[in-house]
C-alpha cells in the first residue's frame, strides 16, 4: 500500500515549490536551532560547575540520573497542557533532551582537567581571558564535543517527534497532516525531507570537527 520511491521523489519535486514546504521546513529548522542553542547554553556553563566541584556534584548526581533517564517524548502531553502546541512546547521538549549529553560531557571535561597546566598558566601570569582561550578550551573541548554531537541529532529527532505528536508548526505536524489526508507519498516526501536535514547537519558538524579539533588525536581525519 506505500508508495514507491519514484512516487514519492515526484511528490517531493511538487512539494518543493509550494510555500508551504518551505514554511514547514523553516519551522523545524528554526525550532531544532533554538533547542540547540539553549541546550549548550545550559549544559556546557552548568557541566563545568558542577565537575569543578565535588561537593556540587554529590549534591546533584542523584537528580541528575533521575531526570535524564525520563523519555522525553513522554513529556510532550505535560508541554502541550502547559505551552500548547507551540514553537516554545517543541523547544522545550528538544532542551529536555538534548541538555544531558552536553551536561554530564562537561562534567567529566571539568574533572579531566589538568590542575598543572592552570598552575602553568598562572605562573606565566595569563590573562583571565588567555587562560580559558588557550589553556581551558582546547583542555575540554575533546570531552564535550562528543555530547555536542549527540545534541544536534538529539535536538532533531526529538523537535520532529513533538512536531509529529503535539502538532507544532513544522516538518512533523505536515507529516501528520498528511497521513490524515491519506497522502502516504507526501509523507514519505517529508519524511525525505527531514532525512535530508539531518544528514547535511551531521556533514556541517563532522566538517567542523576536523577544522577545529585536527590537533586532537581522537579527531583527525574526522574520525570518532
Amino acid at each position: 500500500m506505500l508508495p514507491g520511491p519514484l512516487e514519492t521523489v515526484a511528490s517531493l519535486g511538487r512539494l518543493v515549490v509550494t510555500p508551504a514546504f518551505w514554511a514547514a521546513t523553516g519551522a523545524t529548522v528554526m525550532n531544532w536551532l533554538i533547542s540547540l542553542i539553549v541546550s549548550v547554553a545550559i549544559g556546557v556553563p552548568l557541566g563545568l560547575l558542577i565537575g569543578s566541584r565535588r561537593s556540587a556534584e554529590k549534591s546533584t548526581l542523584l537528580t541528575i540520573d533521575f531526570f535524564r533517564t525520563i523519555p522525553s517524548i513522554a513529556l510532550i502531553p505535560l508541554a502541550l497542557l502547559l505551552l500548547g502546541a507551540t514553537t516554545s512546547m517543541v523547544v522545550a521538549v528538544a532542551v529536555l533532551a538534548a541538555v544531558w549529553p552536553l551536561l554530564i560531557q562537561s562534567i567529566y571535561a571539568a574533572k579531566a582537567i589538568d590542575p598543572m597546566l592552570i598552575q602553568v598558566s598562572r605562573s606565566f601570569r595569563l590573562r583571565a581571558v588567555d587562560r580559558i582561550r588557550f589553556v581551558l578550551v582546547p583542555d575540554v573541548a575533546g570531552f564535550i564535543w562528543p555530547g555536542f554531537r549527540l545534541a544536534v541529532t538529539t535536538a532533531l529527532l526529538v523537535s520532529v517527534g513533538a512536531e509529529l505528536i503535539g502538532g507544532a508548526p513544522g516538518i512533523g505536524s505536515a507529516m501528520q497532516s498528511a497521513l490524515s489526508l491519506n497522502q502516504q507519498s507526501m509523507m514519505l516526501a517529508y519524511v525525505l525531507t527531514a532525512a535530508a536535514f539531518g544528514l547535511a547537519v551531521n556533514t556541517v558538524v563532522v566538517a567542523l570537527q576536523t577544522k577545529l579539533l585536527w590537533w586532537h588525536p581522537a579527531f583527525r581525519g574526522g574520525r570518532a
